[in-house]
């Protein structure tokens, strides 16, 4: 019986895009790409607030990758691609330690957490826009 058995991947160079995702009230500065992504680097300035930094310190056969926050915030940021049906689900679950004495003071009368969510979901619907311009595939 004649088979045809094929193995096809496309490298999207999501990474180096994902500036293009943020909110333009938050600055993304790429201060390093690897060409396998760990070690890859960003830094975040939220509008009138402390920059801090991302490094991508692992990545997961394109389903899962996680980065570790310097900075303002010490923990880990991970990345979850699964299918769900004919969709795709995007998940990002950050584990912070507010390492800055104001936003940990803030936090004691701000819902830092809800803010931070917000945030994400505005990236998210970033995301979604980036990859709905006809981004590559």
């Amino acid at each position: 019986m004649k088979t045809i058995r094929t193995v096809d991947s496309k490298v999207i160079p999501d990474i180096a895009n994902y500036p293009s995702w943020w909110p333009s009230s938050v600055k993304i500065k790429t201060l390093d790409v690897s060409e396998e992504l760990v070690g890859s680097c960003i830094e975040v300035r939220p509008f009138g607030g402390q920059a801090f930094r991302c490094e991508v310190s692992s990545a997961n056969d394109g389903d899962e990758l996680t980065m570790t926050y310097s900075g303002i915030y010490a923990g880990t940021g991970t990345w979850k691609v699964s299918e769900l049906g004919e969709q795709t689900l995007v998940t990002y679950e950050i584990d912070l330690e507010i390492q800055s004495t104001l936003i940990r003071l803030l936090s004691g009368v701000l819902p830092v957490s809800s803010i931070h969510s917000r945030l994400m979901q505005d990236v998210l619907a970033g995301l979604e826009r980036y990859l709905g311009d006809g981004a590559p595939a």
